[in-house]
Order: C-alpha cells, then sequence, then structure tokens
C-alpha cells in the first residue's frame, strides 16, 4: 500500500501524457479537478470539458465507436466510475481499440472539495471491475515514480485500455475560460477537420 506522498498527483499524470497526444486523439475529462488540470495542463481543441459523474467513459465510448480512426482518452474518476460501472462490461463486449481510459482514484468522492472517503479507500478495486468486465488491458499505478513507466505500457497495447491512478487527494485550480456550448462547437469543428466530415454545416442564413 502506497503511502498518500507517494502517490503521483493528477498533474504529473497530465503532463506525461500532453507529450504523447497527436491532433488526432480526443480527450473527455471528467468534472471539478480533473477539468481543471486538464485545462491548465493540455488544453486543446480536441477537448471535452465538464462531463458529469458516470457519463465520462460512455461518452468516450461513444466517440471512439463512431471515430475508429482517432484515439478517445476518458479522463475519468472513481466517484464517477463507482455511480455507473455498467459501462465496463459494454467496453469489454465490443472492445474498441482506440479507447484509453485513466481513472483517477483519489479516494475520495467530491475529492476536490475535501468530501468522505469512497469505497474505493476501503477495498473497492475498480482494476478488478474492469478486468471482470473482459477488458484485458488494465493496470494500475501508485507510485509517483513509475508513471512514466505505466503510462508508456498502457499506451503500448491497443485498447481498451484502463489505468487506475491512485492520486494524491488535492484540491483544484482554475478550470476553463468558457461555457459548455462554446466547448462543445469547439470540440465539433475539431473533428469535422481531424475526421474530415461534415457534422454541423454551415450557419444558416
Amino acid at each position: 500500500m502506497s503511502s498518500e506522498s507517494s502517490k503521483p498527483q493528477r498533474q504529473q499524470i497530465l503532463t506525461e501524457l500532453k507529450s504523447d497526444l497527436k491532433e488526432t486523439d480526443l480527450v473527455v475529462a471528467a468534472l471539478a479537478g480533473t477539468t481543471a488540470d486538464t485545462y491548465q495542463i493540455i488544453d486543446r481543441p480536441g477537448n471535452l470539458y465538464l462531463v458529469g459523474m458516470g457519463m465520462v467513459s460512455q461518452v468516450a465510448f461513444g466517440l471512439a465507436t463512431a471515430l475508429p480512426k482517432c484515439r478517445v482518452f476518458a479522463l475519468d474518476t472513481d466517484g464517477s466510475m463507482l455511480l455507473a460501472p455498467s459501462i465496463l462490461p459494454v467496453i469489454g463486449g465490443y472492445k474498441p481499440r482506440n479507447l484509453y481510459m485513466i481513472v483517477f482514484d483519489n479516494e475520495q468522492l467530491f475529492g476536490s472539495r475535501g468530501g468522505p472517503k469512497s469505497q474505493t479507500a476501503s477495498g473497492t478495486d475498480i482494476a478488478a471491475i474492469a478486468k471482470a468486465s473482459a477488458i484485458e488491458n488494465v493496470r494500475t499505478l501508485r507510485n509517483q515514480d513509475s508513471v512514466g513507466g505505466e503510462l508508456a505500457r498502457f499506451l503500448s497495447v491497443p485498447g481498451p485500455s484502463v489505468l487506475v491512478a491512485k492520486i494524491q487527494a488535492l484540491g483544484r485550480g482554475a478550470g476553463p475560460k468558457m461555457d459548455g456550448q462554446e466547448n462543445k462547437y469547439k470540440l465539433i469543428r475539431h473533428i469535422e477537420k481531424i475526421a474530415n466530415i461534415e457534422i454541423l454545416g454551415a450557419p444558416k442564413a
């Protein structure tokens, strides 16, 4: 069992991930601290922010299925995954090779605001649930010294790939300076560009 101080911080993992992202990669980020850190470290047109609890991996799965030539990254959380774990057997059944899920597990509910302990603090194992759902490539990151190696192994295999990151329970910084509607328009226009498809078309006169 890693001590709290030896666990990685979410920012450290995102910084490592940043160098591996391509223009055609899409990122779906959870609420609160996950969105804030993603915005601060890897803001890009292919990001969708502030996706609600129990919807992050679901939205990422939909994008991965619709856009098989794009890698899709779900930046999920323990609270979100515990709210709707039923997405895991769906992913295990369809096996989208372009879907990569990082579950930031700080073992707290509403962790960026200092909430109560989540079930993962008392033995619930999200990685084990993923494996039991027929997802073969599942890893758990527990120590900040192994961030680079674990992330490299996570990315080196075809999806669906799951990395459960046991992170320090810290606060959050400033989030995106745009609302959800602006974010979605930016993302859709980006998808139109990288996938060479028309989704919205030209604005109506």
